[in-house]
């Protein structure tokens, strides 16, 4: 019996051990909860401190509102076309060359005609015409006689610098090879320092000249690369009755009919020659018919 009361005794022992255990870990966790939840909302409050502190302010950057560029032409101009520029150019050529050429031809045919005031009157004609009568009317005199202007895309006018570079690429290009033309020999010289000056100049007015050309035949609105500079399209233009003037203004405009005189005919022949290629090609479609 007593071996009996002790093995029950060890095993009540043993059964208040484990009741005690459990309840030993159950209190460890109760009271660690509260601590876990403890931390949590000590994060949480710093957490809105942080949040709550205001943040600095972004220095406000002050952007320059920009200029309202034209994208293109507006509906209410028509570009010129290949026949307007070919009058005003054609124009432009007799007008800028035609008293200089007589003054060379004079010159080099040795008659004793004294030149200087030829040559003088020459330069003096292609100052009026380049820089004089553009910078009053934003026309020169080949552009009345064809009727064109150069616009930008909002209809006003272009810088006048735009009209004098433009009036006078093909002048500085004509220079430039006569440069060139002049200079070039005298490159074999020990005191080639002005050959060399003339050349380069010379040089780079016919590659500034070919460059423009080559950008306005490539150009949809016919730009050569002042016009792209500026932003500035040749259309044709007839003045309206606010715009209408005396003087020599309507001179000048006068000066537009004939030009359209010039236009009518030329059109008039390409449709003879167009209808004379359409009335050779008849017989010959009917008589491979047959």
């Amino acid at each position: 019996m007593g071996l009996l009361d002790k093995a029950g005794g060890v095993g009540d022992d043993n059964k208040k051990i484990a009741k005690a255990v459990p309840k030993a870990a159950v209190v460890g966790s109760v009271k660690a909860k509260p601590v876990m939840a403890k931390a949590v909302k000590a994060k949480a409050v710093k957490a809105k401190a942080v949040k709550a502190q205001p943040a600095k302010a972004a220095k406000a950057k002050t952007t320059r509102a920009k200029r309202a560029r034209p994208v293109g032409l507006t509906d209410e101009y028509e570009v010129a076309s290949d026949l307007n520029r070919r009058i005003s150019w054609l124009v432009n050529f007799l007008v800028n060359f035609g008293v200089l050429f007589a003054a060379i031809f004079i010159s080099l045919s040795d008659t004793g005609i004294v030149t200087t005031i030829l040559y003088a009157t020459g330069l003096g004609v292609i100052i009026i015409n380049v820089i004089i009568i553009p910078m009053k009317f934003n026309r020169n005199l080949g552009q009345f006689v064809s009727r064109t202007k150069f616009v930008k895309g909002d209809g006003s006018n272009p810088f006048f610098i735009h009209g004098l570079f433009v009036n006078s690429i093909g002048i500085l290009a004509l220079v430039g090879f006569i440069m060139i033309f002049t200079q070039f020999s005298n490159l074999s010289e020990t005191d080639n320092t002005i050959p060399i000056v003339m050349v380069s100049s010379g040089a780079l007015f016919v590659i500034l000249w070919f460059i423009d050309r080559f950008l306005r035949n490539g150009s949809e609105m016919n730009q050569g690369i002042f016009d792209l500079m500026f932003t500035a399209y040749l259309v044709k233009y007839t003045p309206t009755e606010d715009e209408k003037a005396s003087g020599i203004w309507a001179r000048l405009e006068n000066m537009g009919n004939f030009g359209d005189q010039l236009m009518k005919k030329t059109e008039e022949r390409r449709a003879k020659k167009s209808s004379s290629k359409a009335n050779d090609a008849t017989p010959n479609e009917s008589a491979d018919e047959a």
